[in-house]
């Protein structure tokens, strides 16, 4: 048996398509893409969710009449010094040159990316259930096994070239990395509350936690480190 869906973009624009209820989530994107005439995006159901590719249709649950969105999303580009990063229009991600660059054992994860950022050597996204996924040499950010646990409904995250700094929804903050560029605020964990913002340069994170008012106004996490 067959469905027939329709398929929107927040143009408006709709393509009317017919397909066998053992057709893939996938083959169906492409069918939209093509008729549609718009390059690659995401399809997602009438409550907003977006449909695994992998998918039948049956599977998906989708109903003859359902409409559906054709998310297209413009390439978004993050840049580390050794290797390069993209968001494509589906929400997948690839990567790209020297140190750093390889993907390839957090592949299948990287999926429904919201964004991503970048130390030198090494790449964290967050996806969109709010879980991030870290890849890249370790020393410099890319292995986040140490905080994963506490990687959960992380709203922003910020880089220094060797760490990464995520705030959560509660506004606590998570980092990991090299100790000497950010990684390690166990000095400060109990004043990182209720934090809004992060800023980093090259070496460490500076942070606004609103909950300390006049008290403090910056939060500098890094570990001091003599030169010569």
């Amino acid at each position: 048996m067959s469905l027939t869906v329709e398929v929107s973009l927040i143009s408006g624009k709709t393509v009317s398509l017919e397909a066998p209820r053992t057709d893939s989530v996938e083959s169906l994107r492409l069918r939209a893409q093509r008729a549609l005439g718009v390059g690659q995006g995401r399809l997602l159901n009438s409550a907003g969710a977006v449909l695994d590719g992998k998918t039948s249709l049956e599977r998906a649950m989708l109903q003859t009449g359902e409409p559906l969105t054709l998310q297209i999303r413009t390439v978004q580009v993050c840049s580390g010094s050794m290797a390069m990063g993209a968001i494509l229009g589906d929400g997948s991600v690839v990567a790209w040159g020297g140190s750093g660059a390889d993907s390839t054992a957090v592949r299948e994860k990287l999926k429904n990316v919201h964004s991503i950022q970048a130390t030198t050597m090494a790449f964290a996204a967050i996806l969109g259930d709010a879980s991030v996924v870290c890849w890249g040499i370790a020393s410099r950010g890319g292995d986040s096994s140490s905080v994963q646990g506490q990687l959960n409904n992380v709203q922003q995250i910020q880089a220094t070239k060797g760490a990464f700094a995520a705030i959560l929804e509660d506004g606590s903050v998570v980092t990991w990395g090299s100790d000497f560029l950010g990684g390690n605020s166990s000095v400060v964990r109990d004043l990182l509350k209720n934090v809004q913002q992060i800023q980093a340069n090259g070496l460490a994170f500076v942070m606004d936690p609103s909950c300390l008012g006049a008290m403090f106004d910056l939060v500098v996490t890094a570990v001091p480190f003599k030169i010569g």
